[in-house]
C-alpha cells in the first residue's frame, strides 16, 4: 500500500503521526470485472452513522459503489508512523486503547520498526532511576504477595500444551534468550497476588501486555474462565467474580504497618499506591494502624 506524507514529531528521522491512530477498512471493489484496492477510515465511518448518512464508497476506477456490509467485512490495516507503510493491524502490538489515541488498540510502530528502530534508540535513554524504579515496584509486588518457589516453566507449557491460554499461539520453550510468551499472573500482582507453577497461565507475549493488570473476569470469556479454573485449580467464582486483593498480603501489612513503611520508606511513591490500592478496595487505611507516620507521606 502506498505511503502518505507525514511531520516528524518524536525526534527519531522518519517519524511521522498524521494518521497513526487511524484504522483503516481495506478492501477490493466488489465488482466482479475491477480490481481496483480501496481504503476507507473508520473514523468517517462513525461520522457517517451519527449523520444519519450512508456508508457508501464508490470505486474510483469503474464508479461501483461499494455498499456498508462489504466495508464492514474488509480488513483492518492502519499506517505505522515510522516507515509509514499502510499495514494490516495484525503487524502491530497491541497497545491498550485509551482515548482517542490508540484507539486501534495496537502500537503506532509496525513490530519491524519497533524492534529495529524505536526500541534500539529509546531504550539506551532510559535512566538508571528509571531502571531502577521498575525493579524495585517488581520486588514490592513480589515481597508482598508471597513467593511460593522457583517457578518450573517447563511445568507450566506441558499444562497449557505449549500454547497461548488466550490466542492458542504455538509456543516455543526457551530457558535463555529473548521468547515470544509469558507466565502469567492469573491473579493480577497489581493487586498483590504470588506467581507459581500451578497458578501461573500461559500467555504469548502479545496476549500478555493485554491482560496486563486485569482480573481474569475482565479479559477472558465464561468459557474461558471455566477451562482456566481446571488448569490452575482455581476456583471458577473466584475468578468470574470482582477484582479482590490477596487476604494474605493484606494480612501481613496490617500486622505490621510500622515495619512495611520502614522497610519501603525510601520508595514513598510505593508506600502510597499500596496504601490507596487497600483503601479503595478494603476500605482500611493502614497509617491508621501505625504508631509514627513521616509527614512527607501524608495527604
Amino acid at each position: 500500500m502506498p505511503r502518505r506524507q507525514t511531520q516528524n514529531t518524536t525526534g527519531i528521522r522518519g517519524t511521522g503521526a498524521a494518521d497513526a491512530n487511524v484504522v483503516w477498512r481495506v478492501f477490493e471493489c466488489y465488482r466482479p470485472s475491477c480490481e481496483q484496492l480501496m481504503k476507507v477510515s473508520e473514523d468517517w465511518i462513525e461520522e457517517q452513522r451519527a449523520a444519519g448518512s450512508p456508508i457508501a464508497a464508490d470505486c474510483p476506477t469503474c464508479g461501483f459503489q461499494n455498499a456498508e456490509d462489504v466495508i464492514e467485512r474488509a480488513a483492518r490495516w492502519k499506517y505505522c508512523r515510522v516507515c509509514e507503510w499502510l499495514q494490516p493491524l495484525a503487524n502491530f502490538h497491541k497497545h491498550k486503547p485509551r482515548g482517542r489515541s490508540f484507539r486501534s488498540g495496537h502500537q503506532l510502530e509496525c513490530r519491524v520498526c519497533k524492534n529495529t528502530r524505536i526500541n534500539p534508540d529509546l531504550n539506551p535513554k532510559r535512566t538508571s532511576d528509571q531502571h531502577r524504579e521498575s525493579g524495585q515496584r517488581r520486588r514490592l509486588y513480589s515481597l508482598l504477595s508471597g513467593k511460593e518457589g522457583k517457578i518450573d516453566s517447563l511445568a507450566v507449557f506441558e499444562r497449557f500444551d505449549s500454547r497461548c491460554f488466550n490466542c492458542n499461539k504455538p509456543l516455543i520453550h526457551k530457558v535463555r534468550g529473548a521468547r515470544d510468551y509469558d507466565l502469567d499472573h492469573t491473579l493480577p500482582a497489581k493487586y498483590l497476588w504470588s506467581l507459581s507453577t500451578s497458578n501461573a497461565t500461559l500467555l504469548c507475549s502479545e496476549c500478555n501486555n493485554a491482560k496486563h493488570d486485569k482480573w481474569p473476569s475482565e479479559f477472558y470469556t465464561p468459557d474461558r474462565l471455566k477451562a482456566l479454573a481446571r488448569l490452575t485449580s482455581i476456583e471458577y467464582d473466584f475468578l468470574s467474580g470482582p477484582p479482590r486483593l490477596n487476604p494474605k498480603a493484606i494480612e501481613a501489612i496490617l500486622a505490621n504497618v510500622d515495619g512495611f513503611i520502614e522497610q519501603k520508606i525510601a520508595d514513598p511513591d510505593d508506600i502510597r499506591k499500596v496504601r490507596q490500592l487497600i483503601q479503595d478496595m478494603n476500605g482500611i487505611d493502614i497509617f491508621a494502624r501505625a504508631s509514627t507516620v513521616p509527614d512527607f507521606l501524608k495527604g
